[in-house]
């Protein structure tokens, strides 16, 4: 093969690199911009009582690390009101809009809100098991409580493993061993102490990751 075709042949491949690095490299997305739905919910507000509609403003425009439960908080005080359709669609577009960049926390706080309904639960528990995925604590103790629901020793194993975490994984098991105990339930005998032990240990575990959530 002669010299030329050799560097033509070079420049041939190194043309299709480069255009399959162009049209394979992902695609940056806009910023998400809520403004008008923003509006539409505050002005759903003005007819509520003067501090009511301050409480649920406020928890639509907070930001840092309470805005997912902010936002959750938000949609559910529109459901229990039932005449409040703008706020609920602007904390859900919101919680999605973070969803879709990553965001494993709006994930989950995503699938709560969705899961609430029978029309959208499906897509809630999609987002709920993308979050597990990514190692969202809660959301690995949920999927994993509703996998083995109905295989006892699995389950109960499971439960013991995550109740030595100290995350919010471990939280929810150890109330999961409160209640159990409580009610003489998974195969656990009912006994008073053992489940006012592993609910003064899931309190204090919550203080504690309360208190480190606070300081990030």
């Amino acid at each position: 093969m002669s010299q030329p075709l050799k560097f033509f042949i070079a420049g041939l491949l190194l043309l299709s690199a480069v255009i399959a690095y162009v049209l394979t490299r992902p695609q940056s997305q806009p910023a998400w911009d809520g403004t008008a739905l923003l509006a539409r919910a505050e002005q759903s507000l003005e007819g509520l009582p003067t501090k009511e509609a301050a409480e649920i403003r406020a928890l639509l425009v907070s930001t840092g690390p309470t805005l997912v439960d902010d936002r959750a908080s938000a949609w559910l005080k529109a459901a229990i009101k039932g005449n409040l359709e703008p706020v609920s669609v602007f904390a859900i577009a919101n919680l999605r809009a973070l969803a879709e960049s990553g965001d494993i926390e709006a994930m989950s706080g995503l699938s709560f809100v969705l899961t609430q309904r029978i029309a959208t639960a499906d897509e809630g528990f999609r987002w709920l098991h993308k979050a597990a995925e990514k190692g969202h604590a809660q959301s690995v103790f949920i999927v994993m409580s509703r996998d083995l629901e109905d295989k006892p020793a699995e389950l109960l194993k499971a439960m013991t493993e995550f109740a030595l975490r100290e995350d919010d994984a471990g939280y929810q098991a150890l109330y999961w061993f409160a209640f159990a105990h409580e009610k003489g339930q998974h195969g656990l005998p009912q006994d008073a102490t053992k489940a006012t032990d592993y609910r003064n240990r899931a309190k204090a575990l919550g203080e504690k990751l309360r208190a480190s959530a606070t300081t990030k």
